[in-house]
């Protein structure tokens, strides 16, 4: 998990106070109150205890993910001067873009898509339709202060064509401007270059692109999913994860999706004491895992991301052509991740 520090890399430990009266509204009901419950990044946000205040110190969730592209969102507004029904749409739109993350997020969404057809997109279209055991809460507020829902979920899911949804569907948007930066403080301090909330503000005020801002943080984003997102010991905590949870499906529901990671925990221990071995001790992984995990196949996606300096950035219509990635897909079998 060692990164070595990034220059110049982006902040996400940030005031995030929200000003509008619907987002205050939304962030008091029990869908977003149950993000707090839901890590970031699935199983490697098991690699911290948790302990200590500084962002490397600490797990990150999925709710303070989702105020802190809100405020990306409200800032971008703002600064903008967009009217209040487009900014309240949103900001709504990007509180509200994953409500519907299960217990250890991306780590066990595979199995649960498989095995009961269950998906965080699904979800969270469920939730703000007022079709899950959470009822209308989320819906009711959005009527409440004139927010249309279908607009709010035509952002989220990449379905809108106004002139605003570059904020969610660019290749370089609020989403990944805020979730790269903040698996960046996951990893360790960072020097104080900037912040994703002035490279927004900048985007906002200029009127154009901030090409130096998008060149940091493609770079940012290449050594992140190189040495957080794909790094070895997280793909070995997802893999056992979700073997864990393939061999004793009979022990888990859809119901589960729902929970906060506190009470899957309690239901399902034994998969947290497995990850616990990979981590405690995982020079004897091969004789502590069950055999017939060893052979499980693990897919990989190996991702580059690179910049393209040969292509100005002269408008959104270049950001394909100058940020680039290339990607390769290949499997492995769960016991060559295992040291030793």
């Amino acid at each position: 998990m060692h990164m070595v520090d990034a220059t110049p890399t982006l902040r996400s430990d940030e005031d995030l106070r929200l000003r509008d009266r619907v987002a205050n509204a939304l962030l008091h009901t029990v869908p977003l109150r149950r993000l707090e419950g839901i890590g970031f990044l699935g199983a490697i946000d098991y690699a911290k205890k948790g302990s200590g205040r500084q962002p490397h110190r600490r797990r990150h969730n999925r709710r303070e993910h989702s105020i802190g592209v809100a405020k990306l969102a409200e800032t971008y507004a703002l600064e903008v001067e967009i009217e209040e029904r487009d900014r309240k749409t949103l900001v709504c739109a990007a509180l509200l873009h994953d409500i519907g993350h299960g217990p250890l997020s991306h780590t066990l969404e595979p199995v649960f898509e498989e095995r009961f057809g269950i998906n965080h997109h699904r979800t969270t279209r469920d939730i703000v339709k007022g079709s899950t055991r959470f009822g209308s809460q989320i819906l009711d507020i959005l009527k409440e202060f004139d927010v249309e829902p279908d607009d709010v979920l035509a952002l989220i899911e990449g379905q809108d064509d106004g002139k605003y949804a570059f904020l969610f569907s660019a290749p370089i948007n609020i989403d990944t401007l805020e979730g790269i930066t903040r698996c960046r403080a996951f990893v360790g301090p960072r020097s104080a270059f900037g912040s994703a909330s002035a490279a927004v503000r900048r985007w906002a005020t200029s009127g154009r692109l901030p090409q130096n801002d998008f060149d940091d943080f493609w770079s940012l984003k290449n050594s992140v999913y190189n040495l957080v997102i794909n790094a070895p010991l997280g793909r070995l905590l997802d893999t056992v994860a979700q073997s864990y949870m393939a061999a004793n499906i009979d022990k888990f529901g859809p119901e589960d999706f729902l929970k906060t990671e506190r009470s899957f925990r309690a239901s399902h221990a034994e998969l947290f004491s497995y990850l616990n071995i990979v981590l405690d001790d995982e020079d004897d992984l091969r004789s502590r895992l069950p055999k017939s995990w060893l052979t499980v196949d693990v897919k990989i996606n190996d991702r580059k991301f690179f910049v393209d300096e040969s292509v100005e950035l002269a408008g959104p219509h270049q950001i394909d052509a100058r940020y680039k990635q290339t990607r390769s897909r290949y499997s492995v079998k769960l016991e060559d991740l295992i040291q030793g």
